[in-house]
């Protein structure tokens, strides 16, 4: 179970507790008084009334704000599936050893992997496709999976 679905449970059952509080409250009120005195409701039950109606407002608050956050997480997934499926499989190969070290990486360990050759090919088509940037330094070059990217597929 989920914790959004434990949330929902908790604010289902507070809200059948303030239901069931609220008409044991009119309940009283409405009934004739046998004696003079204005009747007096207890300070517990009206505790427990406001409680109840908070845990029942924060619980559906977080249920909906967690529908919210599973919409945009399904829209990020289905924008890592196409990328995926824009790229041929040595170019999947090579982001996911990228993403395996974090999104950085020297070109030497693709040209471990690939060949030389094969590699600069894989890292300029990547460079094309905007989803990788590469960083000179000295002799080495690092290659460096886009920020945005970073961001989503890095977790």
């Amino acid at each position: 179970m989920r914790k959004r679905d434990i949330v929902l449970v908790i604010g289902g059952v507070s809200f059948v507790l303030l239901i069931v509080f609220l008409s044991l409250l009119l309940g009283e009120h409405l009934q004739p008084q046998t004696c003079g005195c204005p009747h007096v409701v207890s300070n517990n039950f009206i505790y427990i009334f406001i409680l109840l109606a908070v845990f029942f407002v924060g619980s559906l608050l977080y249920y909906l704000f967690s529908l919210k956050v599973d919409a945009q997480e399904n829209i990020i997934n289905k924008n890592i599936e196409v990328l995926y499926a824009i790229l041929d499989s040595d170019e999947k190969k090579a982001l996911d050893l990228i993403i395996r070290n974090k999104g950085e990486m020297g070109q030497s360990g693709l040209s471990k992997i690939f060949g030389k050759i094969k590699s600069h090919r894989i890292i300029k088509k990547l460079i094309n496709k905007k989803i990788i940037d590469v960083e000179k330094s000295g002799r080495i070059n690092k290659i460096k999976l886009k920020k945005e990217l970073q961001r989503e597929l890095i977790k």
